[in-house]
């Protein structure tokens, strides 16, 4: 027996029309107890197996590759999808199929429980958040018997809950203008220690964010303002010169000792004193009231030759008599001869010929 003669025997003749590639449909599950009876089109063709039909396994369960010995884990196939979506989708998606002619009091079935499932989730929901506007307003008033100010005798009721679905644009501004009010009562009813009213201004500084006293900064701010202007008098004094201090300090101290004359028997002879000990640069005698002067209070000083400096500062009186210098001072004293010189030679250049 050829090939070709045990599959018609099998599987019915070959037909010689060729049939067109077609995307099959999810197949309709049976193993969720769901008898739905069909009618196919065409009466003839009821029952026919063709070639290339597969008949539909039911869910196995597999053995689990990896398990110890105590284990009594079995790994199943998953399930297939909601027979009853699947064949809805597949006769909607096949206009060729088969038409369903019973097992639509199943489908209405379904969907009347799925309607009431979505009932039951949005009443819980609505429930659910009457509960928190409950709590919430237990809270409130638990907050507010704590508070210095009594909680009030009667409570205006929870507000209606937010409205869902399809909305008019009145709905949602009258449920946004209800939660508005409803808010700001509760803010009322707070009392000023939890609400913040009334309170006063807090500073913070803007980089440790720590709490700022306004008269302490302002104290502080006084006191450095007071602080600059000292330091500003005390620059304007020195920038007098030394002579001019010098002077000032004599005057106070003449006028202190002038005070002390007439309170004190030995005022006089202090001023005496003073305006004695006091050197003047026309004196015939102030060579002898230097050496005199020197021999009191006089530091010890380098008496030989010192090389000149810009800043005309003596060496020690300790120095050995060596120059350890880069020689700078030597070489602008020089460059200086040099310049005054010059411009001697050149003011004599430009007169000789008056």
């Amino acid at each position: 027996m050829s090939l070709g003669d045990y599959l018609a025997k099998n599987y019915g003749p070959a037909s010689g029309k060729q049939r067109k590639s077609k995307r099959r449909g999810p197949e309709t599950p049976t193993a969720h107890g769901v008898n739905v009876v069909v009618t196919d089109d065409d009466d003839s063709v009821r029952g026919v197996a063709w070639p290339g039909d597969v008949a539909e396994e039911a869910p196995t369960a597999a053995k689990p590759r990896f398990k110890d010995a105590g284990s009594s884990w079995r790994t199943v196939t998953p399930a297939t999808a909601d027979p009853v979506s699947e064949l809805l989708g597949a006769a909607a998606g096949d206009e060729d199929g088969p038409a369903i002619a019973e097992g639509a009091d199943l489908v209405r079935e379904y969907q009347a429980q799925q309607r009431e499932k979505d009932e039951e989730k949005k009443r819980l929901r609505l429930e659910r958040q009457r509960q928190k506007e409950a709590q919430e307003a237990a809270e409130a008033a638990a907050m507010e018997g704590t508070g210095n100010q009594p909680a009030p005798a009667s409570r205006s009721p929870s507000p209606a809950p937010m409205r869902y679905g399809l909305l008019t644009a009145a709905t949602v501004k009258e449920d946004a203008d209800r939660a508005q009010a409803s808010h700001m009562r509760r803010l009322r009813e707070l009392g000023d220690d939890v609400s913040g009213r009334n309170a006063g201004t807090i500073y913070r500084d803007a980089k440790t964010g720590k709490k700022i006293n306004v008269d302490e900064a302002r104290q502080a701010e006084q006191e450095k303002s007071q602080r600059r202007e000292r330091l500003r008098l005390q620059h304007a004094e020195w920038n007098k010169g030394l002579v001019q201090q010098r002077e000032k300090l004599e005057e106070q101290r003449l006028v202190e000792s002038m005070k002390r004359s007439g309170s004190e028997p030995d005022g006089r002879k202090e001023l005496e004193a003073e305006q004695r000990a006091r050197q003047h640069w026309d004196d015939p005698a102030l060579q002898f009231l230097e050496n005199k002067r020197a021999e009191k209070h006089a530091y010890p000083v380098y008496k030989g030759y010192a090389p000149p400096n810009r800043f005309g500062i003596r060496p020690g009186y300790r120095w050995d008599g060596v120059d350890r210098s880069n020689g700078f001072e030597r070489e602008l004293f020089e460059r200086q001869a040099a310049t005054s010189a010059r411009k001697a030679d050149a003011y004599a250049n430009s007169v000789a010929d008056w």
